[in-house]
């Protein structure tokens, strides 16, 4: 879990590629999980980034914290378990 990020605020027609994407800049990124509605499997606006190594997770936090994907400011966090 100490290599899992909370991604909050994403855009809702983000794919999972697009959002490793965006992190691989940060370190090597192992899964994207995408919080997704049943129905629609539209994005919920939120996901989970496991990261390959702790290095590479502080540094997503302290760099992508606040930063635009599609328009809108990404909040970037360790995960809870």
């Amino acid at each position: 879990m100490a290599n899992t990020l909370y991604v909050g605020n994403l855009p809702f027609k983000i794919s999972d590629e697009e959002l490793a994407a965006h992190f691989v800049s940060a370190g090597k990124v192992l899964e994207v999980s995408h919080v997704r509605e049943r129905g629609s499997d539209r994005s919920n606006g939120c996901g989970f980034i496991e990261m390959a190594d702790a290095e590479g997770a502080a540094q997503a936090v302290s760099t992508l914290d606040g930063s635009e994907l599609a328009g809108r400011t990404l909040t970037v966090g360790f995960a809870r378990p």
